[in-house]
């Protein structure tokens, strides 16, 4: 793990939940630094942690991702990212938030507050989504991008954490970030233990699983995760198809060595996350090919 400690501050970064600082490493990169939240006592908090494990898994998929690893900076600990608009080379990236807000005007404020069951509100926002003018070409991206955050079990994709990046007269969407919410992260080894040991609890952790879709700005993800598959299995079939052949092709020796070497965390810990994804990933191919009971 590097110390950064003598890296040039550069300044605190976009708005975010978790403090971050941009910094100027000695050979001239950007990167940005992102401090997890303290542990209160009560529960953990591997946000940090997970954000590299969620930025290997969409490496080995292939995923546009940001490279990133767990470094310390005046003491303290957090997860060291390469700042992607620059590593991109993007002329400038706007959130999803902005965009949507500023296109879709009404509709997208009224469905931020909407009180409808889940499977309604999934049909409504995914119907809105198909009038945002970048849609088509994002298509695929922000499709993986939802079916991703179901396998992490990420409870933070709010649509200010994920960007259409701009460069010439070229429009992209960009690596996913902001993934540390994710893959148990506020669940001591104590309960990672008693999920490991029975499969109807870490199925019922599945079945729980609640999103935001890149679209609601909740605090509290409104949208069910079962909602959600079940929508992008019958509206974006060709896409569905390409997305479970990619999951197919997981490398999970390639994942059980990055999982192993990690600092830090328990075994017990360790153990989960490969246990955990390699049970969602099963689950969600079963739900996208209609297999599931």
């Amino acid at each position: 793990m590097r110390d950064v400690s003598d890296w040039l501050f550069l300044g605190h970064g976009e708005m975010s939940t978790l403090p971050k600082e941009d910094l100027l490493s000695p050979d001239g990169k950007i990167y940005v630094m992102k401090y997890p939240r303290p542990f209160d006592g009560k529960r953990v908090n591997w946000e940090d942690v997970n954000e590299v494990v969620a930025s290997e898994i969409l490496n080995i998929f292939g995923f546009k991702h940001i490279k990133s690893e767990i470094a310390f900076r005046n003491n303290n600990r957090g997860c060291l990212m390469e700042h992607f608009i620059v590593s991109y080379s993007a002329e400038h990236g706007d959130v999803a938030a902005s965009l949507l807000a500023s296109e879709l005007g009404t509709d997208y404020k009224r469905l931020q507050n909407f009180k409808a069951p889940s499977k309604e509100l999934t049909k409504q926002s995914f119907s809105l989504m198909k009038k945002f003018s970048y849609f088509e070409k994002i298509k695929f991206d922000y499709i993986f991008m939802n079916i991703f955050d179901i396998l992490i079990g990420n409870q933070d994709r709010h649509p200010m954490n994920w960007q259409i990046l701009f460069k010439e007269d070229n429009f992209f969407m960009g690596p996913l970030y902001d993934n540390g919410a994710s893959l148990g992260w506020q669940l001591s080894d104590g309960q990672l233990k008693i999920m490991l040991e029975n499969e109807q609890k870490m199925n019922s952790y599945f079945l729980r699983t609640k999103v935001k879709a890149g679209f609601f700005e909740n605090t509290s993800p409104p949208l069910k995760a079962l909602d959600v598959i079940e929508y992008l299995s019958l509206h974006y079939q060709n896409e569905i198809f390409k997305i479970v052949n990619k999951l197919k092709t997981f490398n999970w020796d390639q994942y059980r060595l990055f999982i192993k070497q990690l600092p830090l965390i328990s075994d017990v810990r360790k153990e989960f996350l490969v246990r955990f994804l390699e049970y969602r990933l099963e689950k969600i191919i079963e739900m996208l090919e209609g297999k599931s009971d």
